[in-house]
């Protein structure tokens, strides 16, 4: 799906003296001689900051073949096509990997003494940055924020910025994919890829571009370059250690005074607390300055996840000044929240209070671009009415705008970093990883909503299948790098749980990968299960979406190899869940989204009845498809949820009445039985409640019991069983209902079953 995004120029106010020479500059425009996409006349405030967005045309050539010098300003670019940014390049219809060049002219008025940092919020792989032909930086990774200064290089009028961005293939042959080196974990190598994670075409599609919003940004002098806010909580409220980096401008001397400000974003209980601090010091030279203000708030509003309680928020404004001189100021949005993992019982607890993580695996996009806030809400909210309280970001890092819903929205995030499986053990790739695993922990630092971070998952020294995979595998591949990154991490952030990898272990996929979807009834070793899951199809209209119609019915080996490619797994499907055929594609889709649905029941309620004893987390794999594919999601790419997500919403309720039946097919004479637990993942007591539970063949009710009960907060434990004898062949289920005192019903839940002869 090739979308494109509305953009807003973000441009200052005009300045009625500045008409004269735009005119000018759209005269000439016309004339032929303005040979690049321009923005009109910029100039800085007089004072304090002031940001300009980039977004919008910018000229663009393929740089497989081309000259290295397209960063000069001597260099036509007039007949270059034009792309709208920020994308991913695929998006915009360029399907290629490797360079591509970028160019955009800005007119400037007079910088007026203004201090310039042009900044990209990420770029997709690596790239050289040029202003007005001389080179001003390069980084590497696809996530991470980063600017340079530019402030000598520019000048009043036409300023030409080139960006070259290379995002390679991996580098071919038989194992390029147990020794990659480059940082994008599902973005170049996974199963829900173009092409899979096998096969020769799983690089195609490539993600690469500026794919997220590049600005230029003013200041006086110096400028606010970090920003980070340590929330603890104290006996009478909290405190925030805010720490301020200043990049100075210059090697002169300033007597600056740095201002912060704390209030409330929103007001869950009131008008809640502010706080202010202000400390002044001397700064010299031309390294940058950390410091750091304490913050002390009385009573102060706590970030909860959604269903212990309201996701408090605070801005926190830093000004800095030199005398009564605005010289920049930034804000950031956090919440007073503390984590903590038991060592040995795995259990979690925020803010004191112990939770249950009903979670997913997610994957927005292979094209981050795509998803700007509306798409990412729409997806959260979905979520949410699952009764999913966390998410696993799996093997990558999403757009900002995610995470800054989730903080709204009270979710809380397990992070991955971009590893997935094999890489390189060379010492360059060692400091990049380290380096890039910096840069995610200061850019996502300030978010309550993350509440781990995770260095690797499966790396080859804990997934031994790897040995049928390589040939040359060798079972210690990536430890030292592991190591390297969780003490990386640890350093990074003292005061989030840190796990070194997401183990294979943790991801049984029973009725998947191995064995029978039956064997999630029995009781499992592990607390956190961060995997778990089967394939299912989307709906009709969205396989007609990007299949031709000699392939929605594949007879033929290219047809099936097309499904192949858009992730389809034959063996795992027909072979190992048993999913039959059929002789339509109506039926394969019914077939394939029952057995999703009715393995993710029983898979969270068996995991569910075990909470806490010793299950603390679960995630279900996966919430979306991210892109035209058919593969684990609950919901497809057109964002149509599955019977999977309607199954997980249902299994999910904080208050279940859970039903353990220890098969879905009875032959005909035996007893049909099945326990009936009560789970409650809530904080809360709740009394002179009714279970209802009855076993219905239709509209027929064949048997039904009702029983008074109080229900503990935070519990699980087996209440009461139903059974039934000499049941004739038929389609059968069990309902349960939690009715409050006054009739209200809480929680409903239903299991269908089937006797007949055989199986």
């Amino acid at each position: 799906m090739k979308t494109e995004h509305r953009q807003t120029d973000g441009l200052p106010h005009r300045r009625p003296w500045l008409r004269f020479l735009i005119l000018l500059g759209a005269l000439l425009g016309l004339l032929g001689c303005a040979t690049h996409p321009t923005f009109p006349l910029f100039t800085p405030k007089a004072e304090g900051p002031d940001e300009w967005s980039l977004a919008g045309n910018w000229r663009y050539q393929s740089g497989t073949l081309a000259p290295e010098n397209l960063y000069s300003p001597e260099v036509s670019d007039a007949d270059w096509p034009q792309m709208t940014l920020p994308a991913n390049w695929y998006l915009r219809g360029l399907d290629q990997s490797g360079v591509v060049w970028f160019r955009k002219t800005v007119a400037l008025g007079p910088p007026d003494g203004t201090l310039a940092r042009l900044h990209f919020e990420g770029v997709d792989y690596a790239c050289d940055v040029w202003v007005n032909g001389h080179w001003v930086g390069h980084h590497e990774g696809y996530f991470a924020p980063f600017a340079f200064p530019v402030t000598k290089h520019l000048k009043e009028g036409s300023n030409l910025i080139a960006v070259r961005v290379n995002s390679p293939h991996e580098e071919y042959g038989k194992a390029w994919s147990l020794r990659k080196r480059l940082i994008k974990g599902v973005l170049n190598h996974h199963d829900t890829r173009p092409g899979g994670a096998w096969s020769p075409r799983g690089q195609e599609k490539n993600s690469g571009g500026i794919w997220a919003p590049v600005s230029l940004r003013f200041t006086r002098e110096l400028a606010i370059t970090r920003l980070a806010v340590t929330p603890r909580l104290t006996k009478n409220g909290a405190t925030a250690q805010v720490a301020v980096q200043v990049s100075p401008g210059d090697a002169s001397k300033k007597e600056i005074r740095i201002e912060a400000r704390l209030a409330p974003v929103n007001a869950p209980h009131g008008p809640g607390q502010t706080a202010e601090k202000t400390i002044q010091f001397t700064m010299t030279g031309h390294s940058a300055t950390e410091t750091t203000l304490p913050l002390e708030v009385p009573n102060a509003h706590l970030w909860w996840p959604w269903e212990l309680g309201p996701p408090a928020l605070y801005r926190l404004t830093v000004t800095v000044r030199k005398g009564k001189t605005l010289l920049d100021q930034r804000s950031e949005i956090f919440g007073f929240r503390e984590i903590t993992q038991d060592p040995v019982t795995k259990i979690w607890r925020i803010n004191g209070k112990k939770i249950f993580l009903r979670g997913t695996n997610y994957i927005a996009s292979q094209w981050l671009s795509e998803m700007d806030r509306q798409r990412l809400s729409f997806d959260l909210s979905l979520m949410k009415k699952a009764h999913i309280n966390a998410i696993r970001v799996h093997a990558h890092v999403e757009p900002k705008a995610f995470y800054h819903l989730c903080d709204e929205m009270g979710l809380l995030v397990w992070q991955d970093f971009p590893l997935q499986w094999g890489y390189t053990d060379a010492p360059e790739f060692k400091r990049e990883a380290i380096k890039q695993a910096r840069e995610m922990v200061s850019s996502l630092y300030n978010h309550p909503s993350i509440i781990t971070w995770c260095g690797h998952n499966e790396p080859p020294w804990d997934a031994h299948w790897m040995k049928w995979k390589y040939p040359d595998y060798t079972p210690d591949q990536n430890r030292s790098l592991d190591e390297a990154l969780l003490q990386t991490l640890k350093e990074a952030d003292p005061f989030r749980h840190v796990q070194k990898h997401s183990a294979t272990g943790e991801h049984p996929w029973l009725g998947w990968y191995s064995g029978h979807w039956h064997d999630y009834a029995t009781p499992t070793t592990l607390p956190v299960i961060s995997e778990f899951g089967a394939q299912a199809l989307p709906v009709r209209d969205t396989l007609e979406h990007f299949l031709p119609p000699d392939a929605l019915w594949p007879k033929t080996a290219d047809a099936w190899e097309r499904w192949r490619y858009h992730n389809f797994q034959k063996k795992e499907t027909f072979e190992i869940a048993g999913v039959a055929q059929g002789e339509t594609l109506n039926t394969l889709i019914h077939n394939t989204q029952t057995y999703q649905a009715k393995l993710i029941q029983l898979a969270v309620e068996s995991y569910r009845r075990q909470r806490f004893a010793p299950v603390t987390g679960i995630f279900q794999f996966m919430f979306v498809e991210g892109w035209p594919s058919m593969n684990w999601g609950v919901v497809d790419y057109l964002r149509n949820p599955k019977p999977g997500y309607d199954a997980l919403k249902k299994a999910y309720q904080p208050l279940l009445p859970g039903i353990e039946m220890k098969k879905d097919i009875w032959p005909p004479g035996e007893t049909v039985s099945a326990n009936i637990w009560i789970i409650n993942d809530l904080p809360k007591d709740i009394q002179g409640a009714t279970l209802i539970v009855a076993l219905r063949n239709g509209q027929s009710r064949l048997v039904e019991s009702r029983r008074p009960l109080d229900i503990e907060a935070s519990s699980a434990r087996e209440i009461t069983d139903i059974s039934r004898s000499g049941l004739p062949e038929g389609d059968y289920c069990i309902d349960a209902a939690i009715l409050a005192p006054g009739g209200k019903v809480l929680a409903l839940n239903r299991l269908d079953f089937r006797v007949q002869k055989g199986e």
